[in-house]
């Protein structure tokens, strides 16, 4: 990856943090401090070969978000700060990552065993596919890392609703959140993915997404 890829991915997720921190400062607050190099490198020997260059850059700038705040009483709602993808995905950290990618490789054996998918679909190389985000339903979104034209191309698979075919959110990171960007900034969708404002009982706000088809 060059220095000027990187300068895409940096002045996209620059553009995301502005418009969180002004106008959605509870999320902005719940992005954790960067991965340090050592906790990348522990990730990178998890799970047997080298992050794609703008996954890594992600970690760098943020190692996933905190917990949802959860209000003390019974049943008291539930603040999910941070859930700022489609979805309500939630970044997560190094350690996160290599968790949900054993459960890739485990869902991709059983696949195989199973005979379900041909070894060209993309529920094949669950093996390859790291995860950097994840909802409240058991889906996961990931970056392929299969060698070739894929590499890089970030994807959401809703496993918890059974859907193993995945569906393609971007070319690579940088393009992924850039138009994450541009749907906050202008109240436009990304795909059927529209954006809008939280309110928890407290007052406070968060970005969430609702699905328009």
């Amino acid at each position: 990856m060059t220095a000027m890829d990187f300068v895409a991915f940096d002045s996209a997720w620059d553009r995301l943090e502005s418009w969180l921190a002004s106008h959605s400062p509870a999320d902005h607050a719940a992005l954790r401090p960067p991965a340090a190099d050592d906790e990348i490198a522990e990730l990178e020997d998890s799970l047997g070969f080298a992050l794609h260059p703008e996954l890594r850059r992600l970690l760098e700038r943020r190692n996933g978000v905190a917990e949802p705040e959860r209000s003390s009483g019974s049943g008291a709602a539930v603040f999910p700060a941070g859930g700022i993808l489609p979805l309500g995905h939630r970044l997560i950290s190094t350690v996160d990552v290599a968790e949900m990618h054993k459960i890739l490789v485990d869902i991709g054996e059983d696949n195989s065993e199973a005979e379900l998918w041909d070894e060209e679909d993309l529920a094949g190389h669950l093996h390859q596919c790291v995860p950097f985000a994840v909802p409240n339903d058991g889906g996961f979104a990931f970056v392929d890392h299969r060698p070739g034209p894929t590499y890089g191309h970030v994807y959401e698979m809703g496993i918890g609703s059974g859907d193993l075919e995945g569906t393609l959110w971007g070319a690579h990171l940088a393009e992924f959140v850039d138009a994450i960007s541009h749907a906050l900034e202008t109240g436009t969708p990304f795909t059927y993915y529209w954006p809008s404002m939280f309110e928890h009982p407290s007052g406070r706000t968060c970005v969430e997404w609702h699905i328009r088809t």
